[in-house]
């Protein structure tokens, strides 16, 4: 199993983070990951643990997730329903903590099981590399987002 965790301080507050992470409305704004982010079960207002989410990347990969947390504005969480053939297991958890006063630490990590088993000792390293990059840009713009909204996610 590869693990790919990273961390960012934000300079917003927790609720602030927490809610342009979760808003599908603004995603486009900041995460350069998907090209498509569409509710399938649930309400797209108000994401529950249960809600279903297809996401497709701006490289093609398409992945149904279901989320298993959700405690705003601390913790979101979601498993792989469906994805790409190379992944046997995907899962994902965004924490946001408190780490000052109107200061944020994020944490992205996700765990990825590849297939076929036989061949996970070289596929397991190449997702790591490339979910790496993909979490890091996506923490990156996570921050400057919210950097540049200040603590007023209405100016966006």
């Amino acid at each position: 199993m590869a693990i790919i965790e990273r961390t960012a301080d934000i300079a917003a507050s927790v609720q602030q983070v927490y809610m342009a992470s979760q808003d599908y409305a603004v995603r486009y704004q900041w995460d350069p990951f998907p090209e498509r982010i569409e509710v399938v079960a649930g309400d797209p207002e108000r994401l529950a643990i249960g809600t279903r989410v297809r996401v497709r990347s701006k490289l093609g990969m398409r992945m149904m997730v279901e989320f298993v947390q959700v405690k705003p504005p601390t913790h979101a969480a979601i498993v792989m329903i469906d994805g790409p053939w190379l992944l046997a297991k995907f899962a994902g958890s965004w924490v946001f903590e408190a780490s000052a006063a109107n200061r944020t630490t994020a944490r992205f990590r996700y765990s990825i099981i590849a297939r076929p088993a036989f061949a996970r000792w070289i596929i397991e390293p190449l997702a790591m590399r490339y979910f790496a990059g993909v979490v890091e840009r996506r923490l990156a713009g996570l921050k400057a987002y919210c950097e540049r909204l200040g603590d007023d996610p209405a100016s966006s």
